[in-house]
């Protein structure tokens, strides 16, 4: 406002004037539109980061309610629709009281954390995030070249198969040729076993050899881990997750917190209004004057 008007404003003037904003958005009934029009999408994927909280929320004794906040977001594999919600922990029941998942019916990307398991059923599938997978697999890797030798495998093999999968789309493929499907299959079975039988019973101070664990997980979950592999919508990572969680990451590192849940609530529901928005080919300016003038941006239906 300085540089553009010449006219300094104080934190405050620009914290009410977010405030304003939320409020706006909120009366229109914004969030409810983008939970609509999330339910309806063919794949969506989500991931959360925690967040600095300074006074969190207090229960009738004036006791801080117990857990870490978080920020949550949930979009489409591109950047077309971008959500973001606070949490006032990370569990199961912030996640179902999102008021999404619980109605969602389409594939989702995700990492491995328990709280989301809880869709698994309902969904069409579940696409593990090949990235976090691929960083479990350097750290067992890390731990011993040689006898961790599979975790490279294992690596490899995904690799080999994404590329795959990105030659039949470019060549619009409708999927991967059976044979070499198969081959790819059989190398990362045969991996993960000898990575389930070397670790077994091998020397850990606390529980399960790491290797051993991966190689289980990996196991139990591989139609999750190789979903992308068969169905072409899904992608393979769930780095567009990751991307959209970069904006409040930055905030935090530059204003260090926020002061309450209500505050970081209302920084998630204009940072997914104008970052959708936006996406939509309109400005920031002309969205924010929209929503100040009581019409703001809305998803648009998805046609059938």
């Amino acid at each position: 406002m300085a540089a553009l008007l010449s006219s300094p404003v104080s934190t405050g003037f620009v914290a009410r004037a977010h405030e304003r904003l939320a409020e706006r958005l909120e009366a229109a009934g914004f969030d409810d539109a983008m939970r609509s029009a999330l339910v309806g999408e063919p794949v969506l994927c989500g991931d959360e980061t925690p967040v600095n909280v300074a006074h969190k929320d207090s229960d009738e004794h004036g006791t801080p309610v117990p857990g870490a906040p978080h920020v949550l977001t949930v979009r489409t594999p591109e950047e077309r629709l971008v959500w973001y919600r606070a949490l006032p922990a990370r569990t199961k029941v912030a996640l179902r009281n999102l008021g999404v998942l619980g109605d969602y019916a389409g594939y989702l990307v995700r990492d491995d954390y328990a709280g989301w398991h809880q869709f698994d059923k309902q969904v069409a599938g579940v696409q593990q995030c090949v990235a976090h997978l691929f960083r479990h697999l350097q750290g067992v890797l890390d731990l011993h070249p040689d006898h961790q030798a599979w975790a490279g495998t294992v690596r490899d093999v995904l690799r080999k198969a994404h590329t795959a999968v990105e030659a039949a789309k470019a060549a619009r493929v409708e999927g991967l040729d059976p044979a070499l499907l198969a081959e790819f299959r059989a190398r990362y079975d045969k991996a993960v076993t000898w990575g389930q039988v070397t670790n077994r019973h091998r020397d850990w101070p606390k529980g399960n050899h790491p290797g051993y664990t991966l190689a289980r997980r990996l196991a139990d979950k591989t139609d999750q881990v190789w979903l992308f592999t068969t169905v072409f919508s899904v992608p393979w990572t769930n780095n567009a997750s990751e991307q959209a969680l970069k904006s409040p990451k930055l905030h935090q590192k530059v204003s260090g917190y926020w002061h309450t849940l209500a505050t970081l609530g209302r920084f998630c529901t204009v940072r997914s209004y104008l970052t959708s928005a936006c996406n939509h080919g309109l400005r920031a300016i002309d969205a924010i004057h929209n929503a100040l003038t009581g019409n703001p941006w809305t998803p648009p239906p998805i046609m059938a």
